[in-house]
């Protein structure tokens, strides 16, 4: 996937302002689509909110990293594991698609936090099963630490179910089946991401070092895409991503000196499969974040 400055290249996909209402604008864009759309929207100050399917599941793809996250932040607070903590990178653990863990000579040692760190803004899989692997002793161990977390914060419907491209250990459920690696709704990633910006995930400074870590987010070319960073230098993102033939999901906060809002927009069931950048899913989240953008801090 490419970076943010290659689309600083293409046409903006503009929307004319006050034409419709925003749910109208998003239903007409979703409608072009076709697919499967959730969305949830709040302004941080003004507690506005905007929600299609908002409680609905939907695969996480690798959004579900963020609450990876924010468990191996707990635990580093908790004093269960050290930012420090030297990981061998091995053959044997290696995984295909998105990172580059997958590339480097076995045997090289990184630091736990340097791990996560590309785990968040490379989207890193190995780097997530090594992780992950923190996480507790046995299997179902590790997955109980994120999923028993997530409730704890009031996250219901949130679960991860297995590390990434880890066949043997996959379930027979339902679940797995149909969601993968793990499922939520844009509702409880709005309230994860609502915790993160208010300071409520252990701490302020916590918060915070999750915060520039998505600020980091490599793979702009969805949420981020359309917002006019040339114009307001005040304008920034940090966001998490996930992307599967079928899946394409961003959840994040946008903020300027205008405000601020998170947002979570999940597709599920797109018609249009692959990781093209002007696939037609990957699109429609880049003009929904638009709208969003338009309505809560660009209104005329």
């Amino acid at each position: 996937m490419n970076k943010l400055i290659l689309f600083l290249l293409f046409p903006t996909f503009l929307i004319a302002q006050n034409s419709t209402s925003p749910m109208g604008l998003i239903q007409t864009t979703i409608n072009e689509l076709g697919g499967r759309v959730g969305i949830s929207a709040k302004h941080i100050s003004t507690g506005e909110t905007l929600t299609i399917d908002g409680d609905s599941l939907f695969p996480t793809a690798s959004i579900i990293k963020l609450p990876v996250l924010v468990e191996l932040f707990y635990q580093f607070h908790e004093g269960k594991l050290s930012p420090d903590t030297p990981i061998p990178l091995l053959d044997d653990a290696k995984k295909p698609g998105s990172g580059i863990l997958s590339y480097l000579h076995n045997g090289q040692t990184l630091k736990l936090i340097d791990i996560a760190t590309l785990m968040m803004i490379e989207s890193d899989n190995t780097g997530t099963n090594y992780v992950i692997d923190q996480l507790g002793k046995e299997h179902e161990d590790k997955l109980n630490a994120v999923n028993n977390r997530m409730k704890s914060l009031g996250l219901q419907h949130t679960k991860l179910q297995n590390k990434l491209y880890s066949f043997a250990t996959k379930k027979k459920t339902w679940e797995a089946k149909r969601y993968g690696i793990g499922f939520t709704t844009p509702n409880d990633m709005l309230l994860l991401l609502e915790k993160i910006v208010k300071g409520e995930i252990v701490d302020r400074a916590t918060s915070d070092s999750i915060i520039a870590m998505m600020k980091g987010q490599q793979y702009l070319e969805m949420a981020p895409r359309y917002l006019p960073f040339m114009e307001d230098s005040t304008l920034w993102t940090a966001n998490k991503t996930g992307s599967l033939d079928e899946v394409k999901n961003d959840a994040g906060i946008v903020s300027s000196s205008k405000g601020t809002y998170i947002y979570a927009i999940f597709i599920d069931n797109s018609p249009e499969l692959g990781e093209q950048i002007d696939n037609k899913a990957t699109l429609t989240v880049a003009k929904i974040s638009q709208i969003l953008y338009n309505y809560f801090l660009n209104r005329q």
